[in-house]
């Protein structure tokens, strides 16, 4: 069995493999019409050119991540602004839908106390008023101070909405714990 794959015949040959199917190798070697020392300047110098076009793509590369990455982060944020946006008129409608609601068992409240007139209410029609009032206050947002109502939970089912607007523009996403690839889906 043969101790090398070729037999030596005496010529030096020295190359550099191509980086990809669309990069050209560069392979030197002794030949009739010159020999691989005379050759060694223009190896080093494709070995040059190399290494900076792949230097040259490496940073481009590490610029076009950091874009997405800009722009994944201000789409969370985006969406995070009109998540909080969308939530308030529904805190506001819920009030002004409850405070309706108050005015209106407080009203009914005033009509049945009305129609008895003079006359004494009866005890079950009037312990049933009174619970009535009591819930028109407890349903009533006015009976307390009104605040800003507070952010809705921040986390990534909580934006189904936006989930998707974020992958179709971006396609860069933070990893996950465990993650080999920054590419996870949202």
């Amino acid at each position: 069995m043969p101790k090398y794959d070729e037999e030596f015949i005496g010529r030096l040959a020295l190359g550099a493999p191509a980086g990809n199917r669309y990069q050209h190798s560069y392979f030197y070697s002794d030949g009739a019409r010159w020999t691989l020392e005379s050759r060694l300047g223009h190896l080093l110098q494709n070995l040059e050119h190399l290494a900076a076009e792949a230097e040259r793509r490496e940073r481009e590369k590490e610029l076009r991540e950091a874009e997405q990455r800009r722009r994944w982060y201000a789409a969370v944020a985006l969406a995070r602004e009109q998540q909080v946006e969308q939530q308030r008129p529904r805190v506001l409608t819920g009030q002004t839908r409850a405070w309706r609601q108050a005015a209106e068992i407080r009203a009914f409240c005033q009509a049945a106390r009305a129609r008895a007139g003079d006359t004494p209410v009866a005890t079950d029609e009037a312990d049933w008023l009174e619970w009535a009032e009591a819930y028109a206050e407890q349903l009533d947002p006015l009976q307390t101070a009104l605040r800003t109502p507070p952010d809705p939970p921040a986390a990534r089912e909580s934006l189904p909405h936006t989930a998707w607007t974020i992958s179709a523009v971006v396609t860069w996403r933070p990893r996950r714990e465990g993650s080999a690839a920054g590419t996870t889906r949202c």
